[in-house]
């Protein structure tokens, strides 16, 4: 009876482990079943005294556990209880899927292979649905690509697709695992596409990480390429430090348009075609496509032209809620076309249709891959440094949070706002700072170190970032593959995103936390045999 219910449970722990991993990329709602699920059979086995006494011998998981008890300490200052309140649920993954896995029995290798192959197929289930939603849309009719992702954020689609890519890629050329011809041929098909999507997605955050990743990755583990793999170390190595120069040069020279001198005279036009005379606005050095936005304008006839073209009037806002009468201006300068009735005559139906949904360039419908994004950033950069409203703009926006955060900070140096009042801390210093961004884009920190300092002061930013790594030593997974590639993809991502701020992005963490530091034996190198 006894062997029957132990063997019982472990089923459950296994199921439940697999439903999440399947969960991740599909469904928030079971995504919490599952570990519900898990919590409630760790508690039905019984031994919660032995467990509990387990969290107490095992360092490493109890320094971790820090990260969540520090959340319930700094309740003790926090005025907005509801938001705390609000925060932790969001936060239990940190709590629930560390105890569960780390005092539980320790997975073997083909159970986390199962794992990591039941994930990836439901992470390419979700990107098909992705891709279908995009068949179903023209060039024209989505306003931006991100928006495939149906279910998660695209932020955090991207980082469980890292994960996938390098998981198999971890499983293929490490020689840790053997296939079939069959199967190794359709996990290399699976990489490649994963790979492919990635780049569809347009996800910078996600690219940036790949490549980094990658390079680190090769950069230190390549000699443990299975023999047989030993003519991809060297290529894919100098490919990624190939592409990471190709896309610094590329990058350098689309800043470089944005570098021009003053207005000449020669730029400026007095009448338009019609004899109506143009405005100039020289002080204004905004760039579009190494044009400058504010010269010969004539807007009397351009707002004329327009409305006799399009049901959004001239005054009016575009479909993104910018001022249309600026997207259109910009639209037109992308184009090298002045901005009068002329110019709005030679617009298709398409770039009117662009306009309207808020498109500013034509490069942004013209062009496909990541030369858009990677234009638009800088953009974003030039517009912000030169003084320019950063609503809407993701990079300039991040600008703002960051200086705002900066803000916080000096004020609660030391013991910070308290667990749930960071989004009233922000309210409270855009007013102080009379920031530019509207109100719909007075977000938070985007950056998850920043908003741990900002909730917990130095002495609260030091315990959770001590509770965060200290672990990855502890159990001695600094030389192993796939703790190593978890910890560059989690820490990069906290660069540009609060990543455990949501309920995917804590899981995320919380999940392949536990999986790769807490879910296997320690890992002892010098009984480690070379591939």
């Amino acid at each position: 009876m006894n062997i029957n219910r132990a063997a019982l449970h472990s089923y459950i722990y296994i199921g439940g482990i697999l439903l999440l991993a399947a969960s991740l990329p599909l469904s928030p709602f079971m995504v919490t079943l599952s570990q519900i699920i898990l919590a409630a059979n760790w508690i039905a086995e019984d031994n919660i005294k032995n467990k509990l006494q387990l969290v107490l011998e095992r360092k490493s998981l109890f320094i971790f556990l820090l990260i969540f008890l520090v959340h319930i300490l700094w309740l003790v200052h926090t005025q907005d209880f509801a938001y705390a309140l609000k925060d932790l649920k969001i936060k239990l993954p940190i709590l629930i899927l560390p105890l569960v896995i780390g005092t539980g029995r320790k997975l073997r290798e083909n159970e986390l292979k199962i794992i990591l192959l039941v994930f990836t197929g439901t992470l390419i289930i979700s990107s098909l649905f992705s891709i279908y939603t995009l068949s179903k849309q023209t060039i024209h009719t989505i306003a931006d690509f991100r928006e495939i992702s149906l279910f998660i954020s695209h932020i955090r689609l991207s980082l469980l697709v890292n994960i996938a890519i390098f998981s198999l890629l971890y499983m293929l050329v490490t020689g840790s695992f053997q296939w079939n011809r069959i199967v190794r041929n359709g996990l290399w098909i699976a990489l490649g596409w994963l790979m492919l999507f990635l780049f569809i997605l347009q996800s910078v955050t996600g690219i940036m990480i790949f490549i980094i990743t990658g390079f680190l990755f090769l950069l230190r583990f390549s000699p443990r390429f299975e023999k047989r793999y030993w003519y991809i170390r060297y290529p894919l190595l100098y490919g990624l430090s190939g592409l990471i120069s190709l896309m610094s040069v590329y990058t350098l020279f689309v800043i470089i348009s944005f570098s021009k001198g003053e207005i000449g005279e020669d730029q400026l036009k007095y009448f338009t075609p019609s004899g109506n005379p143009y405005v100039h606005y020289p002080e204004n050095r905004k760039i579009e496509n190494g044009n400058f936005v504010w010269i010969n304008i004539a807007e009397t006839e351009l707002g004329r032209e327009w409305n006799r073209r399009s049901s959004i009037d001239y005054w009016e806002q575009d479909l993104q809620g910018h001022d249309l009468r600026h997207t259109l201006i910009r639209y037109l300068t992308s184009l090298g076309m002045d901005k009068d009735s002329a110019g709005v005559a030679q617009l298709t139906e398409t770039d009117i249709m662009n306009i309207e949904r808020g498109v500013a360039n034509h490069i942004y419908k013209n062009n496909k891959w990541i030369y858009p994004r990677i234009y638009q950033l800088i953009w974003e950069i030039d517009n912000y440094r030169k003084g320019g409203n950063p609503s809407g703009h993701s990079l300039a926006q991040r600008f703002e949070y960051w200086k705002t955060g900066y803000d916080i900070i000096k004020q609660h140096f030391f013991f910070g706002v308290g667990t749930g009042d960071v989004a009233l801390a922000y309210e409270r210093q855009y007013k102080e700072n009379e920031t530019e961004l509207a109100p719909e884009w007075q977000l938070r920190a985007h950056n998850q170190f920043i908003t741990f300092f900002i909730s917990f002061g130095i002495i609260g930013f030091i315990i959770v970032m001590f509770g965060m790594i200290a672990p990855f030593f502890l159990e001695k997974r600094e030389q192993q593959i796939l703790p190593f590639i978890f910890a560059c993809i989690a820490l990069l991502s906290m660069l540009n995103e609060d990543t455990i701020e949501t309920q995917a992005g804590a899981t995320f963490f919380a999940l392949f936390y536990a999986l790769f530091i807490f879910g296997q034996e320690q890992y002892d190198p010098d009984n480690e045999q070379e591939d």
